[in-house]
């Protein structure tokens, strides 16, 4: 008699959870990718053991920044490469092995400078480097992690460091507090990649719907001040963005009477506060940051409003200022615009005054107190200065005093309550390449009624198979619109690449809410037609598409 031994299968509920495990851990992979590829550093983790005495240890993992730093194909990274191949030269190599031996003996980070070997130019770049030892629970060596940046000046490589004692508390204090600083800037990066997500579809849609209204203009306008809402928030993500890198906004002459009217309509929509505004006939632009400006007067508004429960009156007026030879303050000679921040609130007592500016200080039962804070940083950022006056019982005035712009009559901000983008009917056959089912949906529907065929995918393989079924039957599309985070295994650059290998005439336009205007050549030099940053209008979109469909005809 014969006994046949089966081997036990998982049932399907754990199958079904081993499933789920499964997704989580890449979907917490695909974020983890996007957030690390918007850090400005380089970022690399390399094995803990050498691969040979010659190459050293080898890169696990590089950001896009790392890849470009070194002068390798972002798509491919350094993957592979040894950590002793990316420096200029045995002295370097030494400094780097040493830097990481005394990172695993001080239990943590340790920085040195060595000479970056560029695999492009082969030109040395002069670098920091930022090593950080990581261990499991058990103490047992893992990996290491290194943060690479260009010095500020060039300077000649450091000797090998010689072995010192464990850093002092302190020291460790403001490595953690550094680490802390970088982790915070991905993060806000990502959040803002993902907030840019939650707001196209929204958008596109309502630009689309407010010209569909224009025949009931009270319906029109309402949805005209959730519109500007909307492109305040998409404002405020970029800013997000661009603070979270190394290279901070530039000034710029800003139209001050535009930008108050805009905020003090946002701010004050829905209150039973009515807000005046009155400005100079030859008011000055400010040289200032528009999105950061808008925000303290919002700030500024919002708590005048708060100030008057039960309603009345505020008043916000912008002045031209000239400040004499001996200054003012912090205000240096010469012209200033004023703004000035009137509400007949309860007013601020006068022991409070001093301390209203002061982090974390509030006189509101579930305040904080940062608003104010970040306010008057904002201001001294752009060489201004921000004071109050306040009469308990009576009212409260701010005012913002900024430099002028000189002899510019460039208009900075685009005004958050003009009208949509208009539609742009025409035709031709478009490919949506995104990630994201309610945009590509929202996107499919407005170009099918502007005079579009559109076929859509949710991830690369799909969009490289698809563009090579339409290219064989020589009706390739005319625009391919790519997302750069995909679903799937090929990101949005590795895709287009895939397309242009096959038709290098392909037309790609790169579609994103983390591209901001300094990086935006970058994807034109890797073969993008064109930038359509998100959250984008539905007119935006549509001119986009049109332009590119009729005015790159191929040959």
């Amino acid at each position: 008699m014969t006994s046949s031994l089966s081997t036990p299968s998982a049932s399907p509920a754990a199958l079904a959870e081993l499933e789920q495990g499964l997704e989580h851990l890449k979907v917490a992979n695909y974020y983890l990718r996007v957030a690390l590829d918007q850090v400005t550093d380089g970022v690399i983790i390399v094995d803990s053991e050498s691969l040979d005495t010659k190459s050293g240890q080898r890169v696990l993992f590089s950001n896009a920044a790392a890849a470009m730093l070194a002068g390798a194909d972002p798509d491919s990274g350094l993957r592979g490469l040894g950590l002793n191949d990316l420096v200029a030269g045995a002295k370097d190599s030494a400094t780097l092995q040493q830097s990481l031996r005394l990172a695993v003996e001080q239990g943590g980070c340790h920085e040195c400078e060595c000479q970056l070997q560029s695999l492009r130019t082969r030109a040395p770049v002069p670098s920091k480097w930022r090593v950080r030892a990581v261990f499991n629970s058990m103490r047992k060596l893992l990996n290491f992690t290194i943060l690479i940046s260009p010095a500020a000046q060039a300077a000649t490589p450091a000797p090998a460091p010689k072995p010192e004692p464990r850093p002092a508390v302190d020291d460790l204090d403001a490595q953690s507090a550094q680490l802390r600083k970088e982790n915070l800037a991905a993060l806000a990066q990502g959040i803002a990649h993902d907030v840019n997500n939650l707001l196209g579809p929204v958008t596109v849609r309502l630009s689309a719907l407010i010209q569909q209204v224009q025949e009931h203009p009270g319906l029109a306008h309402e949805l005209q001040l959730v519109f500007a809402g909307l492109k305040r928030a998409k404002q405020f993500t970029s800013q997000v963005v661009t603070a979270s890198k190394s290279s901070p906004r530039r000034l710029e002459p800003t139209d001050i009477i535009s930008l108050i009217r805009d905020t003090v309509e946002f701010a004050g929509a829905g209150s039973n506060v009515h807000v005046h505004v009155r400005n100079d006939d030859n008011l000055r632009q400010a040289i200032a940051d528009p999105v950061k400006l808008s925000q303290v007067l919002q700030n500024l508004v919002m708590n005048g409003i708060q100030a008057m429960p039960c309603g009345g009156y505020m008043d916000v007026q912008a002045s031209n200022l000239m400040v004499g030879s001996a200054g003012d303050g912090k205000l240096k000679p010469g012209r200033h615009v004023h703004i000035l921040v009137r509400d007949r609130g309860c007013g601020i007592a006068k022991e409070n005054l001093d301390r209203l500016f002061r982090e974390s200080f509030t006189t509101k039962a579930d305040g904080n107190g940062i608003g104010l804070t970040t306010c008057k940083r904002f201001i001294d950022e752009m060489g201004g200065d921000i004071r109050v006056t306040s009469t308990p019982n009576i009212g409260t005035e701010f005012s913002v005093y900024l430099p002028a712009a000189e002899g510019s009559d460039t208009r900075s901000l685009i005004p958050a309550n003009a009208p949509p983008v208009p539609l742009k009917h025409g035709k031709g056959k478009v490919l949506i390449v995104d990630d994201e089912d309610d945009l590509r949906k929202v996107a499919h529907m407005i170009l099918t009624r502007c005079g579009y065929e559109v076929v859509q995918c949710d991830n690369g393989q799909d969009a490289v198979r698809i563009y090579q079924s339409l290219f064989r039957t020589g009706t390739p599309p005319d625009v391919v619109l790519m997302d750069l985070t995909l679903r799937g295994g090929m990101n949005g650059t590795e895709t287009a690449s895939e397309i242009l290998h096959l038709d290098p005439d392909a037309r790609i336009v790169c579609t994103s809410g983390s591209v901001t205007e300094e990086v935006q050549m970058v994807f034109l030099e890797r073969g993008f037609v064109g930038v359509l940053p998100k959250p984008y209008e539905a007119g935006e979109l549509t001119q986009m598409v049109h332009r590119i469909a009729t005015m790159m005809k191929r040959h």
